[in-house]
């Protein structure tokens, strides 16, 4: 669709996201979120950090540890 507007495509696309949105969006999938992880390690870790830390983890089904693993396959 973007292609066939004559727009553009945000470079997060060409990074493999299938959606635009926050960097770890609670919202996003599985996937985008380990595409994530793999654009944005430190990040990525901070967030890790953060569950550490507090105890909570990102998602109640998904840790941002999980995530971090699986990029890192």
């Amino acid at each position: 669709r973007i292609r066939q507007a004559g727009t553009r495509p945000h470079p997060a696309y060409a990074a493999g996201m299938s959606r635009l949105s926050c960097r770890f969006c609670v919202l996003a999938s599985r996937a985008d979120l380990i595409c994530s992880a793999r654009l944005n390690p430190e990040l990525a870790q901070q967030y890790a950090a953060v569950e550490a830390r507090t105890g909570h983890q990102f998602r109640a089904d998904l840790s941002m540890r999980e995530v971090i693993t699986a990029a890192n396959q």
